[in-house]
Formats: structure tokens, sequence, C-alpha cells
């Protein structure tokens, strides 16, 4: 009988991410280029959570995480790029007030908007829409989510929703932490609520990834448009 998934099996998942990130970034460094280097850096990340997540799902005898996905799960898809829209929309009183230049509020935005190759660009729009999204909902509302299960539907999704938006601290700017958290928590820590509930409400991961692609598709496509396209736009 396999044996259920713990909060140190998700503790696992996330180290092994950074650990990864760690090794990517310091054979990625020996080559000397940026691009190269936050690729690699992504890759990584979520290559490392993989194989910790796969490692442990064979050696705790193939506990279930809710991975199915059915073909009606991609309208989802498009319900991921509304309520990217909806979020920018509405904290974009906010967000203009603490960045009043521009600037994206995450460092990883930063560095996605500065790629420059095809390759590069191309390589950032899979891992935000497909890589991520997976390995994300497969750590988050799979592992996390299974290991609280026994807990109330409530207590689970806030949890979950609030350790999903901590996680990506580590993708803000250091030096405008404050400001960047004020902006990027709120809106994550929602999407994370909204996550966990279809996670909940159909018992498996397919719509869930399948909204977190859209959220991220519309994002990844605004940071890697041509800088002049966008001042055209406004």
């Amino acid at each position: 009988m396999p044996r259920p998934w713990t909060l140190l099996d998700f503790i696992l998942v996330v180290v092994g991410g950074l650990v990864g990130s760690g090794l990517a970034v310091g054979a990625a460094a020996l080559l000397d280029d940026s691009e190269v280097v936050l690729v690699l850096a992504l890759a990584g990340q979520y290559l490392g959570h993989l194989l910790v997540l796969w490692a442990l799902y064979r050696r705790k005898g193939g506990p279930d995480l809710g991975f199915t996905i059915e073909g009606r799960d991609v309208l989802y898809l498009g319900a991921g790029l509304f309520l990217q829209l909806a979020m920018a929309v509405l904290f974009l009183p906010l967000t203009s007030l603490l960045f009043p230049d521009g600037e994206p509020a995450q460092q990883i935005s930063s560095a996605l908007s500065g790629l420059e190759t095809t390759a590069a660009k191309v390589t950032a729009i899979v891992t935000a829409v497909v890589i991520a999204p997976v390995t994300e909902e497969l750590t988050f509302r799979g592992v996390l989510l299974k290991s609280l299960e026994t807990r109330g539907r409530r207590f689970v999704m806030v949890v979950t929703a609030l350790v999903f938006s901590a996680f990506h601290l580590l993708g803000l700017d250091p030096a405008n932490m404050l400001r960047a958290s004020v902006v990027v928590l709120p809106q994550l820590f929602v999407v994370g609520l909204l996550l966990a509930w279809l996670t909940l409400h159909n018992n498996r991961l397919g719509p869930a990834i399948f909204l977190h692609s859209g959220f991220n598709l519309l994002a990844a496509v605004v940071l890697l448009l041509p800088s002049d396209l966008l001042e055209s736009v406004g």
C-alpha cells in the first residue's frame, strides 16, 4: 500500500529545486552568458523539483497526486488569461504608485524582459507556460495539498495559498522587496486560493494546471514583446 505524502516530502521537493537551480547556475556561470545562466537556472530549478518528486513517488509506492488531465481542461487556459488580465487591472493603481517607472515587480520578470535571442525567448515561454505550471501544481496542489488533506477544506486552501505566494518571494528583487511584495503577494495568494479550490473541487490537477498555464502565458508574452511595441500601445 502506498505511503501518504507528508510535509517533509514537500520540503524535500522544494529543496531539490533550490539545489538544482544552484548547480545549474554554477555550471552556466562558466559560460559568461547571462541569458544562458537565466535559462539554465530555471531549467535546473524545475528539474530538481521533478527529480526529487519522482524519487519520492517511487520510494513511497506511488501515492496519488491527482495528476489527471482531461480534454475539457483546456478551457481553463482562457480562464487563466482572463484572471491575469483582471489582476493586472485591479492592481494597476497600486503598481503604478509603487513602480512609477514601469519596472517589473519581480526580479525574474526583469531578467525575462531583457532576453534577446529567439532561442532564449522560446525556452522562457515554454518554461513559464508548460514546465512551471505542471511542476508547481504537482508540488503545491499535489504534494503539499495531499499532506494536509485530513484538515478542513478552508485550512488546506489558505495554507497552500500562503505557502505558494511566499515561495515566490524568491523571485522578488531584494532591492525592492517590500514594494514588490505588496504588489505581488496578494495577487499570488488569490491565485493560490483559486487553484486549491479547483483541485479540491475536481479532485485532480488538470484544471489547476491549465489555469496556471493561462495565467503565466499572458505575462510571459507581454514581458517578451519588443519594448518599442509596448511603448506604442502605452
